[in-house]
């Protein structure tokens, strides 16, 4: 082994050029005093720095800030137009057209729809009915009217029918694709 590496060994001293240099400068007793002295007045300075820079607009870190700035002159865009009761397929939204489409039906089970989201590619069909209906005959039947609505315009068949509010929106029947039959596989 050489003499440099034996003299690196466990008792080796820090270099002169390192941070311990202060500390090997002072008598034992008063290093560590002088290290939260140093701590505390380099915090100071921190803080200082940060209160007084200048007022400059909140943002993210890592985010870039753009300023846009439009003239007076420019009249607002006017909304696009969409056809009444028909959603936004890039929004989620409530689907009136649906629930209008279940009134029509005439079934009986319609009678338990209150509302559908569309949330693409999934129209989801809040009921009241219970939790514990999971696979129902009524819940099949809505997932099915669900399904054919979807397809009548133009859209994958994927419909998830949910229980009522106060038993936590659970799935009562899901469609997934056009061969999927509308019932759960499992069912807790």
């Amino acid at each position: 082994m050489s003499r440099s590496r034996r003299r690196r060994g466990r008792h080796a001293r820090p270099s002169a050029h390192g941070p311990g240099t202060i500390v090997r400068l002072l008598p034992g007793s008063a290093a560590r005093p002088v290290c939260i002295v140093l701590g505390g007045v380099g915090g100071i300075a921190l803080v200082a720095v940060v209160a007084l820079t200048p007022d400059s607009p909140p943002r993210r870190p890592g985010r870039a800030v753009v300023q846009v700035v439009r003239p007076a002159t420019v009249a607002p865009s006017p909304a696009p137009s969409v056809a009444p009761g028909v959603p936004d397929l890039g929004n989620d939204a409530r689907d009136e057209a649906a629930v209008a489409y279940y009134r029509s039906r005439g079934r009986p089970a319609a009678a338990h729809v209150r509302e559908a989201i569309w949330t693409a590619p999934i129209l989801r069909v809040y009921t009241d009915l219970p939790g514990s209906d999971a696979n129902a005959p009524a819940a099949i039947a809505l997932c099915r009217t669900g399904a054919a609505y979807l397809e009548s315009r133009s859209r994958a068949p994927v419909v998830f029918v949910h229980a009522r509010e106060r038993d936590g929106y659970p799935v009562l029947a899901n469609k997934m694709d056009s061969a999927d039959d509308c019932r759960l596989g499992r069912v807790p």
